[in-house]
């Protein structure tokens, strides 16, 4: 008589597989979960890449009209005209709507609710202007500051990332 042996999984063995299994994903997890912060910081990156680089364009232009050393200066970019000083896009929000594309939205007040992707915010009589994205507000500490200093010359437009609260 031919007798089959049966083969297959103990209780014991899936249980250590499904406590293993549990442990992976406990681990892994929070690794996924900050994936929407990540997001957040590329996509200010990104904008502050489009910044720099429209800012190139702009001085570009102000070099061959001969601007790049005015304060105030203007320039006419894709026919819309930009406000410069010396040569880079002004701080003004307008400006920097003017010469990048996207959804913006200037902030009148830091606690304005911004319906755009991005809020601007420029206080007043102030050398730079902060730049937020949708559903953040100063006190987020989550943004882009953009600033033209005349008074360094080796690199008067200036860029900063604050990333801690994202």
């Amino acid at each position: 008589m031919h007798t089959t042996k049966q083969r297959g999984f103990t209780l014991i063995e899936l249980v250590v597989v499904i406590i293993i299994l549990g442990i992976l994903a406990v681990v892994a997890a929070p690794k996924f979960i900050n994936l929407k912060s990540d997001a957040l910081i590329a996509s200010l990156k990104g904008l502050q890449g489009a910044l720099k680089s429209a800012n190139t364009l702009v001085y570009s232009k102000a070099v061959l009209a001969g601007q790049e050393k005015l304060e105030p200066g203007s320039v006419t970019v894709n026919g819309t005209t930009i406000s410069t000083t010396v040569g880079y896009i002004s701080v003004p929000a307008e400006n920097v709507a003017k010469a990048l594309d996207g959804s913006f939205e200037v902030m009148t007040d830091p606690t304005d609710t911004i319906t755009a992707d991005w809020g601007l915010f420029f206080p007043n009589n102030s050398t730079s202007m902060n730049i937020y994205p949708k559903g953040y507000t100063p006190s987020d500490n989550c943004n882009l500051r953009y600033s033209v200093d005349s008074n360094v010359p080796s690199e008067p437009a200036l860029y900063s990332l604050t990333t801690t609260g994202c």
